[in-house]
């Protein structure tokens, strides 16, 4: 490509406030380790969630930055999030046991299967945790966190 060429593309870049290159993190994005200890079983699959709003906190996994599913191999299963911009962010774990993805409630809407958030921040009386309490503040690098999950 021309320098010409490569100059007008930077240009248009900045213009559209687009990065100006393909690569899609930047010096300042980093890495969210989240070691889920507490796995009852292997059936399944443990699902996480990395929520940068209180919007949708912490079943509507649609509406989190960022998720994954991670295969069970023992009690204890990682989860790890990356090209993370620093911010504030939440996460929700799910033992999906059945494969559904979900986590499956009872009529009351108690969870049945296993489920935890950051700071292993409890259920409410009526509801489940909020995203002020689970939420922390992440400055890039790399950030490790260990969540409990609850039957």
């Amino acid at each position: 490509m021309s320098r010409i060429n490569q100059n007008l593309i930077l240009a248009l870049c900045l213009a559209l406030g687009a990065p100006a290159s393909a690569q899609e993190g930047t010096k300042d994005d980093g890495t969210i380790v989240v070691n889920i200890t507490k796995v009852k079983s292997k059936d399944g699959r443990v699902g996480c969630s990395l929520f940068s709003s209180e919007e949708g906190f912490p079943s509507k996994s649609d509406k989190a930055e960022k998720r994954l599913w991670a295969k069970i191999t023992s009690e204890k299963v990682t989860c790890t999030f990356t090209s993370v911009k620093p911010g504030r962010y939440a996460v929700a774990v799910m033992h999906d046991e059945d494969n559904n993805g979900k986590v499956n409630t009872s009529m009351v809407g108690r969870p049945k299967e296993g489920w935890g958030v950051s700071n292993n921040v409890p259920a409410r009386r009526f509801g489940p945790p909020k995203f002020e309490d689970a939420s922390f503040q992440f400055e890039g690098g790399e950030q490790v966190l260990d969540v409990r999950l609850r039957y």
